[in-house]
């Protein structure tokens, strides 16, 4: 591989109509307090997280390495009765971004008025879709009066905040004046923000008004049939600021064709859905590993962006009003979501369970908050050798952020569903401007990955580091094992150092070595009683009323002591619903994943679970990652007194 990047270093301009005195924005990146500042955003939605849990998620989601908290607003959530607003309890969206800035959290506020996030209609309220089906999403009337007094609404409860962001509407793809309109609206409410901003993918045409931000995920739950997908343009590097993917079942994208943005565009590459996860729809069902969440944001971040913007990072639970709140066939969109359950597998799941996703990519968040004002400016370079096909295993992937005169190397050797094998004595070269570094190295199969290149960190003159770097302060450098690469420092004197765990100190400088430790999850037990199969009592209409099928629900009584904090449940079926005193709590379309029920919610020491069994006829009607199993299978059911868990 050969990288030529002398020259490389990025020329930036202000853009003009953005920013504020702390928070300023240029055409490669944003500044905060005047340094270059590569930003952690992570999706949590305050209506649908319980407000005795909003401290509880914020902490977790500052510990895991996140600065600005995003959300959407659903004005089905705040409206769903017309003219009825509603900011109380878990839709009290002022106090929760007052949380926020307690925690020292940034806010980005996506205002709609349309959101989608699997949300019914989208996020609008059903008498809205009755009375304005013929100007939605329009400067017609009534639409846009209506929408002018829920705009009105929400800034009457958050006015006076600071404010990170402002996204304007959602997937907008080919109305640029209705997108400047709602801008206007919002400004004129009495809203303002560093970064006005709306989504870009499917060839968005927005106003210059707006920065368009992007994404990518690991899979596509709402892809309408039920085989394997083709290979994932976002687990390459290139320039390409979307996959062509992302919202295909509602734009009609085209798959693996992105909008490609040439590296000097007028704008930063700015990102607000890498998936953090994956919904899981009735029929799609894929099980996202850690490895597919850190490999994309390390595709992303090769490939240029900065600002790492995760959704969702914390899941949470839908409502229930006067209608169920989730997408479905029933309401007229393309995919049926589960009732209650908006897990999302995301780093923090719908229960405030943590994954394996968080500790990987706080790995990825230390080393930006201490590298990020040396990688904001530098300039995303390809290597002359580059993947054939999107269907190309054999060409390593790999990109280079520089300056022109030395950068961090971005490699990933993993993809979904299949493991690539090591790739053993990779030559690499680096034409800088003043000089030419070559070394070869081992890449370990399964493995994505960034190390330091002809760079001088902590007063060390490093020509490549075999480790990651995670932080630096003053003369200390820390970097982290990369499991399956011997832990080599080649020094710009020509030296070669083998790290040894713990402070290695050469010369002035000290590398502070952080040996690789595994992933362990909370240790559980089964419950004192295994799940006994009962008499059916709990209704079955929510939790399976919008899906077209019979029903053949079976039940299982499980109890708990008080001291149990956490259930776990491995459930085999079509759909599963778990019940306390007669109410739907949560609910799963099993697909071999852990299925958590947060107990400390709960005054009762018994509940029900039911379950739907797959039967043949469900054989081919939805696509699964685990072996398609028919028939009755009693759920296995654990239990965890920690405060804390780790699934």
């Amino acid at each position: 591989m050969e990288f030529y990047a002398a020259g490389k270093s990025s020329p930036v301009h202000a853009l003009e109509g953005f920013g504020n005195d702390r928070i300023k924005v240029n055409s490669r990146y944003l500044t905060k307090d005047d340094k270059p500042w590569i930003p952690v955003m992570g999706e949590c939605h305050y209506s649908r997280v319980p407000r005795e849990k909003w401290k509880e998620t914020l902490r977790k989601m500052k510990e895991g390495g996140i600065e600005v908290v995003a959300s959407y607003v659903f004005w089905i959530h705040h409206e769903e009765e017309k003219g009825r607003f509603d900011f109380r309890g878990n839709r009290d969206i002022r106090a929760f971004i007052e949380l926020c800035h307690e925690q020292d959290l940034e806010f980005c506020l996506r205002i709609g008025p349309w959101a989608h996030g699997e949300c019914r209609n989208g996020g609008f309220p059903d008498w809205l879709c009755r009375e304005c089906a013929d100007s939605l999403r329009s400067t017609k009337e009534p639409y846009f009066g209506y929408a002018k007094r829920y705009i009105e609404a929400v800034a009457d409860q958050v006015r006076g905040l600071e404010l990170f962001g402002i996204q304007i509407e959602n997937e907008m793809t080919h109305r640029p004046a209705y997108l400047e309109e709602l801008r206007r609206l919002v400004v004129s409410a009495g809203l303002t923000a560093p970064l006005f901003t709306a989504t870009g993918w499917g060839n968005a045409k927005l106003p210059d008004t707006l920065i368009p931000m992007y994404g990518g995920y690991p899979e596509a739950p709402w892809t309408g049939h039920v085989h394997e997908l083709e290979p994932n343009a976002n687990y390459f590097f290139s320039h390409v600021r979307e996959d062509g993917n992302i919202g295909s079942d509602l734009l009609s994208i085209a798959e693996g064709k992105g909008h490609t943005e040439a590296p000097d565009s007028a704008f930063p590459f700015l990102t607000c859905e890498l998936g953090g996860g994956n919904q899981s729809t009735y029929h799609r069902r894929p099980r996202i590993t850690s490895g597919d969440i850190e490999a994309l944001a390390v595709c992303k971040l090769g490939s240029g962006a900065n600002l790492l913007g995760y959704y969702m990072y914390a899941g949470g639970v839908n409502p229930v009003g006067k209608t169920t709140m989730q997408e479905s066939k029933a309401t007229g969109y393309p995919n049926d979501c589960p009732v209650i359950s908006y897990d999302f597998q995301a780093p923090i799941g719908d229960m405030g369970q943590l994954r394996e996703s968080r500790f990987r990519l706080e790995r990825i968040h230390r080393f930006l908050r201490a590298f990020g004002e040396l990688l904001a400016p530098m300039t995303a370079v390809m290597p002359n050798e580059m993947p054939t096909s999107l269907a190309d295993t054999e060409t390593l992937r790999c990109a280079l952020r520089t300056d022109g005169k030395g950068g961090f190397l971005f490699v990933n050797n993993h993809i979904r569903l299949k493991k690539l094998p090591e790739k053993r004595s990779c030559p690499f070269t680096f034409r800088f401007a003043e000089e030419t570094v070559s070394f070869e190295m081992d890449v370990p199969a399964d493995s994505c990955f960034f190390i330091p290149v002809n760079l001088t960190l902590a007063g060390l003159k490093i020509r490549c580091a075999f480790a990651q770097p995670t932080d630096q302060s003053g003369n200390t450098l820390t970097l982290q094992e990369i499991p399956g690469l011997e832990p080599i420092v080649l020094l710009g004197d020509g030296g070669t150092v083998r790290l040894e765990a713990g402070d290695n100190r050469i010369g002035e400088t000290v590398i502070r070595f952080l040996p690789f430790v595994p992933y362990t999850p909370t240790a559980l037990t089964p419950t004192p009683v295994a799940a006994e199969r009962v008499t059916s009592t709990c209704p079955s209409a929510l939790l399976m009323e919008h899906l077209p099928m019979g029903d053949r629900t079976v039940e299982y009584a499980v109890r708990w002591t008080e001291n149990d904090r956490w259930m776990v449940i491995r459930a085999k079926g079509s759909v599963a619903g778990f019940y306390a005193d007669g109410v739907l709590v949560n609910d799963s379309y099993p697909d071999g994943l852990p299925w958590v029920i947060d107990l400390r919610q709960l005054k009762a020491t018994e509940g029900i679970i039911k379950i739907q069994p797959l039967t043949d006829e469900d054989r081919g009607t939805m696509y699964l990652e685990i072996p398609f199993e028919s028939g009755v299978f009693a759920p296995e059911v654990f239990v965890s007194g920690e405060d804390v868990l780790r699934i």
